[in-house]
């Protein structure tokens, strides 16, 4: 069947939600359901940089989250990290989805960290730079801004971090975006200056200071993570000063039998920073989940 043109559509749930969504790759190949993070962000987060999974055997769908980037607005107090999951299940019975894995990243990884535990009806699950606790996370995030460096930037970051819950404006989002994004890099080198100088982000700021002044969801999961039976891969950057090396080490000790990889030389941005680190571990992930075929086994007979 011919290669997904990578054009965004609309899709209808069942609720009378509507998603906007990018299919790239091979309507043949295994569909990997992608979830941006923010909240607040789009799709755009993510490409063109993961566009390279659609040439691993997988069916990319770049979902804009509820209320976000194409998707139509909602009441932003309508949304919840529960309703954003359910969503996850919404449009995988509207695209007849029968086996398919969920990558998110960051807000995204939160969402799926959230279907993971209440719903479980993915195949296999890509937590990167996730946490299964807004406290914890949020210390962390207080603290590595007291030690950041260049150290004249830590006014500029926590000011781009208090902001967020006042936030009315595109202009306003783009701006406490732009403000934060050193936090979120190991360094401000080419991957930096890459990431920043493409921003077709459509972003909705309400919903981002909806989300900011509730607690980013307000979730503590560390308790309960045992109860996830499906197959889990656990990334982060280890110099991530938003969802550390720590929070992924607790989901991964939580979650029996999930796999757990460490990226070096990279923050909260792992997928632009070290792609080639990224893309390995998650085709290796689903090769060994049997979910995409090896390129590198040996003919059958």
């Amino acid at each position: 069947m011919a290669d997904l043109p990578g054009e965004a559509r609309l899709v209808e749930l069942e609720d009378g939600g509507v998603l906007n969504v990018v299919e790239l790759g091979s309507q043949k190949s295994y569909p990997l359901v992608l979830l941006h993070g923010g909240p607040g962000l789009d799709h755009h987060e993510f490409r063109p940089w993961l566009d390279p999974l659609a040439d691993m055997g997988f069916r990319l769908l770049y979902v804009d989250e509820r209320g976000q980037g194409g998707s139509p607005r909602v009441d932003p107090a309508s949304l919840t990290l529960q309703v954003f999951a359910h969503d996850i299940d919404r449009l995988a019975r509207a695209l007849g989805l029968e086996a398919y894995g969920v990558l998110g990243h960051s807000f995204g990884a939160f969402i799926a960290l959230s279907h993971a535990l209440e719903r479980g009806t993915a195949d296999q699950y890509v937590i990167s730079s996730g946490a299964a606790s807004t406290a914890a996370l949020m210390a962390d995030v207080e603290r590595a801004i007291e030690t950041f460096e260049p150290a004249y930037l830590r006014d500029q970051i926590r000011r781009s971090w208090a902001e967020e819950p006042r936030l009315k404006t595109v202009e306003q989002a783009r701006e406490v975006s732009a403000a934060q994004m050193p936090f979120h890099f190991w360094e401000m080198g080419d991957a930096y200056s890459r990431y920043t100088q493409s921003d077709d982000v459509v972003y909705a700021p309400e919903v981002l200071a909806h989300f900011a002044a509730n607690g980013y969801g307000n979730f503590e999961w560390l308790d309960h993570l045992r109860w996830i039976s499906k197959p889990m891969l656990v990334m982060t950057g280890r110099g991530d000063r938003v969802c550390t090396v720590e929070r992924s080490e607790e989901i991964h000790r939580e979650v029996e039998g999930s796999e757990l990889v460490i990226v070096e030389k990279a923050a909260h941005m792992t997928f632009v920073e070290q792609p080639k680190v990224y893309f390995d571990a998650v085709r290796k992930f689903f090769i060994r989940q049997g979910a995409i075929p090896d390129p590198n086994a040996p003919p059958p007979g």
